[in-house]
């Protein structure tokens, strides 16, 4: 009777690390959604080329800190405030959860590049869409990522990451990467 009681227990707590193993799947949430609906639900057009900066320029990888450093620091002294990557990516987690996003977002983009894809449409006239809405926090503050693509024809795509801070009870969107794939 033991040995079955051991082995069983060996089964589930082998199940248990296998599954934690794995790479995680980033769920979105109701909370990413309304974010995404009261920011830009209400614009009639969004101008989706404001302060950003290309990242395609850079031979890091998206999740890397420098690229996010360095193309923070080309941005100069637009009204984005000046954000502290050392910091968030000092925190496993959040490098993690960095990570994943930019991975699942950018294979998305890419399998659906001639097609809208997203999980909410916002101005089909402007063919923008928007997908991978995610919240999360990080040493006690509250950040939201969303990937999102326009097509401006069928063999002309871009896509970007947008990072959000909630600060003074509002969202903020304080940095965004912009992917060129055409």
């Amino acid at each position: 009777m033991k040995t079955t009681i051991k082995c069983i227990f060996m089964f589930f707590f082998v199940l248990l690390i296998t599954i934690g193993c794995n790479t995680m799947k980033l769920e979105t949430s109701s909370e990413a959604y309304n974010l995404i609906n009261s920011h830009y639900g209400s614009m009639d057009e969004k101008v989706l080329a404001r302060k950003t900066v290309d990242i395609s320029q850079y031979s890091k990888e998206l999740d890397n800190l420098s690229a996010w450093q360095e193309a923070n620091n080309d941005l100069g002294n637009y009204d984005r405030p000046k954000v502290d990557f050392h910091s968030m990516f000092s925190n496993e987690e959040f490098s993690s959860i960095i990570r994943e996003f930019v991975n699942q977002s950018t294979i998305q983009q890419r399998l659906n590049k001639n097609k809208l894809n997203g999980n909410i449409e916002l101005n089909q006239k402007a063919k923008i869409s928007i997908s991978f809405p995610y919240v999360f926090t990080n040493n006690g503050t509250k950040y939201a990522l969303m990937y999102e693509e326009i097509y401006e024809g069928p063999e002309s795509a871009a896509g970007g990451i947008t990072l959000f801070r909630f600060d003074d009870d509002a969202w903020e969107d304080i940095f965004y990467l912009h992917l060129w794939i055409s």
